[in-house]
């Protein structure tokens, strides 16, 4: 065997450099060829697209966000604050960083979030808007008010008693301001009128009326209404009735009407509401336990009764009466100068004041018999205070009756409509 062949024949091949160069050639044109695909897919990625912003072509990055858009083209809308329910500003610049439409369509939150820029859009950016803080609702009851009379007359009553009512209200979880919302059941306010009663049948009617009684004088009043067939309303002091019961109930028997001048003449516009209704409750159950009846109807002393006491009367009186002619007996001017207070002006609905009590009553005594015959003489027919109230239409027939109350499901207002 031939050794120089055999040794040719398993000799170990020598490279052949020139295909590893080859490969890497192959290697590189990949290279090259994938960064020009990427740096392709790159620029397809970050190309511009043209949109409308806020009127006027922009190139934009296709894909921006509305905040990248603001970023980009250095827009600078206003944000809005965060405002309380009332509508006052909490935070300066907390609410929303701005606004935007997008073709026309005005986007919420979400749709600002989620928007990325395609092309062709009509895009519109503006200032922010306030943002209300956040807030819970309470169901509520809503207590009436009073409503004071527009003027004064000489008799002064409640014209509607009130209802509570029930609404929604809003609270504020960062300020704690509170909002009246939707209505559920309107409250019934309370309303105080004051009139001068005027007969709706046209008669012709006036009353006579005696306060600080009963007195020892009492009995020869009512001897002389008596004497005369006419009635009158006396306001007793509720100290006085149950020193004098029988009296009381004389008052009663003759057929006049017994009203309330308090328990013991406080002025009720200068004491609290405790001491206010005090006078006028104890009053009328003294007034009650002598024989009186039942009244819902005060004389204030001094004709001293304001819309504060009202509102502070818990609704414990139907009626306040003053008066239009003052026989100012309390001067003891003397019986022809009462007569002329007493009968003097007189007209149809008229309310004169004289007292059974509180002092000498002998003047009064003498001037009586002469005004009823000067107002009987002109025509005029003598009432009590109940009867001239009921004459009036205006006035709730239960408030004329002089024993009117709170009504079961109503209620009485502590508050002053518009004070």
């Amino acid at each position: 065997m031939d050794r120089n062949a055999t040794s040719r024949h398993f000799a170990t091949p020598h490279p052949e450099r020139p295909r590893r160069r080859g490969r890497a050639s192959t290697v590189v044109g990949l290279l090259v060829v994938a960064a020009i695909v990427g740096g392709g897919v790159w620029l397809w990625f970050n190309r511009s697209v043209s949109v409308s912003l806020n009127g006027s072509r922009a190139d934009v990055k296709i894909d921006s966000t509305l905040t990248d858009i603001i970023a980009a083209k250095g827009l600078g809308p206003k944000p809005g604050n965060l405002v309380s329910v009332g509508g006052n500003v909490l935070e300066e610049g907390g609410g929303t960083a701005f606004t935007a439409t997008v073709n026309g369509r005005e986007l919420d939150g979400a749709g600002t979030e989620s928007f990325r820029a395609r092309g062709d859009e009509q895009i519109v950016i503006g200032d922010g808007e306030d943002v209300t803080e956040p807030s819970r609702e309470e169901e509520r009851e809503v207590q009436p008010q009073l409503e004071p009379p527009a003027g004064v007359g000489s008799v002064t009553f409640v014209a509607q008693y009130g209802r509570v009512g029930r609404q929604v209200f809003r609270i504020g979880e960062v300020s704690g301001e509170e909002v009246a919302g939707e209505v559920l059941q309107e409250a019934q306010n309370v309303r105080i009128e004051s009139i001068n009663p005027k007969p709706s049948d046209g008669r012709k009617l006036i009353a006579l009326t005696f306060d600080d009684g009963p007195s020892s004088y009492t009995q020869r009043y009512l001897d002389i209404l008596s004497k005369y067939g006419v009635h009158a309303t006396f306001f007793c002091l509720g100290s006085a009735a149950a020193a004098n019961p029988g009296l009381v109930q004389a008052i009663v028997a003759q057929g006049s009407q017994v009203a309330s001048h308090t328990q013991n003449h406080q002025q009720l516009t200068a004491v609290d509401a405790a001491t206010l209704q005090t006078e006028i409750t104890e009053a009328f159950e003294a007034i009650s336990t002598a024989g009186g009846g039942t009244t819902t109807v005060i004389r204030p002393p001094y004709g001293s009764f304001n819309t504060e006491s009202w509102a502070n009367s818990a609704g414990t009186l139907s009626s306040s009466v003053i008066w239009n002619l003052d026989s100012l007996d309390w001067k003891r001017p003397g019986a022809d100068t009462i007569v002329h207070n007493c009968t003097s002006g007189a007209f149809n609905g008229s309310i004169i004041l004289m007292h059974d009590g509180g002092g000498n009553r002998d003047q009064d005594l003498e001037a009586l018999p002469k005004i009823i015959e000067q107002l009987q003489g002109e025509g005029y027919q003598f009432v009590t205070v109940s009867e001239l109230m009921a004459s009036d239409e205006r006035i709730p027939p239960e408030v004329a009756a002089g024993t009117a109350t709170i009504p079961e499901g109503f209620v009485w207002a502590s508050t002053v409509a518009g004070a």
